[in-house]
């Protein structure tokens, strides 16, 4: 007998989150043989960082719910009163709505009140993205909470799927899809170059630099003041252009957001965008000509398009790479020399056509099909093996 799981809901907070659920979600909304809550809150409502709930809408998907929890005004205690905001908006959802499944993706910090409140409903939790590392964020041990609170798993690799098996979680419920995301390359209909370069206000004839900064919230080495240096002197260089798009609402995020709105509308090599959207971020990175900054994107997707990626710090520290990554310190000269290397054909031929680790665009078939086939096993008993 197997498992009957009919209304699933998955819950998104952030653009680069989206990113990565979009087409799950889409693939559950199609599936007849499920029902779809789509719960979104977070960042996706603000428009100080791109309002991108218009985008989920504009993709064509109906929301079930919003959560406005983001205590943007509170500059002393904002990250523990978002949290206490949330764990009382979603504790409410899941009084009167009892989801069969909840899907939540990754690491950020605003999913455990998610996790934890749809444990206290025992509703299932479904997790993708678990078993990586991070050391240089306290991503690492969200993650890692979020695996235990977690009854299915869905992990992008079979070396991340071992780390799950050595927490203790039984290897039923766990199932190798690679990552969601990489589903929406293989069938994407790309914007052209001149028509992306124009609607963005970049040039066609200068080399481009895709760039992405989110705070390091560790040691909080990556701030403002180190990003606009960087840009400072990048900007010397005539031959490039940048295009960075905005930090996350992480503890410092809205300080570096600031200072490269302010840099970039007083110097015309570089683009300040809020938020792209999927088609016209995946559209950039197939044109671009190297990525910098310490966004897990450079680790799961650039390797998708051929792009070269500067890694820079310890944020993104101890995930798995694909080889067209160079790790690089927080150090402004030993970028600039990196950045040379790295848009070289000497580089670029290491890593050109290799297959992507995170995934080969099946990661939706994979998901369907396990939860289709769950045995009748009681999710929510969960047996720990040590």
């Amino acid at each position: 007998m197997l498992n009957k799981i009919k209304n699933i809901a998955v819950f998104t907070s952030i653009r680069s989150e989206y990113g990565l659920l979009s087409p799950l979600i889409r693939a559950i909304d199609k599936d007849l043989d499920f029902s779809l809550d789509l719960l979104v809150g977070g960042a996706h409502l603000i428009k100080e960082y791109g309002e991108t709930i218009n985008q989920i809408i504009a993709d064509g998907f109906k929301i079930s719910e919003t959560f406005d929890f983001l205590d943007i005004n509170n500059h002393d205690d904002f990250s523990t009163s978002s949290l206490s905001n949330l764990q009382e908006q979603i504790g409410k959802y899941f009084y009167f709505n009892r989801p069969d499944l909840i899907f939540v993706l990754g690491d950020r910090y605003e999913l455990i009140p998610v996790a934890s409140s749809a444990l206290l409903y025992n509703i299932p939790i479904a997790h993708i993205s678990g078993g990586e590392t991070t050391e240089g964020a306290i991503d690492n041990q969200i993650r890692h909470a979020l695996t235990k609170m977690a009854h299915l798993h869905f992990p992008a690799t079979d070396i991340y799927k071992k780390n799950i098996l050595k927490m203790g979680e039984e290897e039923w419920r766990i199932c190798t899809s690679g990552e969601p995301g990489l589903d929406e390359i293989l069938n994407m209909d790309f914007i052209e170059k001149d028509d992306l370069f124009e609607d963005l206000g970049l040039s066609l004839n200068k080399k481009t630099i895709c760039c992405t900064f989110h705070p390091q919230t560790i040691d909080n080495l990556i701030d403002g003041d180190f990003v606009e240096s960087l840009l400072r002197e990048i900007s010397c260089y005539n031959e490039f252009q940048v295009l960075i798009t905005a930090s996350n609402f992480d503890n410092g995020g809205r300080e570096i957001n600031g200072v490269i709105e302010k840099f970039a509308s007083e110097n015309s090599g570089v683009v300040f965008v809020q938020s792209l959207g999927q088609k016209r971020y995946y559209s950039l990175l197939k044109y671009a000509d190297i990525m910098i900054g310490n966004s897990s994107s450079g680790l799961v997707e650039a390797q998708s398009f051929n792009l070269p990626v500067i890694n820079v710090g310890n944020r993104q520290k101890g995930r798995l790479s694909n080889v067209n990554v160079i790790n690089c310190g927080i150090d402004i000269n030993e970028i600039l020399s990196t950045i040379k290397f790295g848009v070289s054909d000497e580089f670029k031929s290491v890593f050109h056509n290799k297959p992507n680790i995170y995934g080969d665009g099946t990661a939706c078939v994979k998901i369907i099909n396990f939860l289709k086939a769950l045995p009748s096993n009681n999710l929510l008993v969960k047996k720990d093996i040590f």
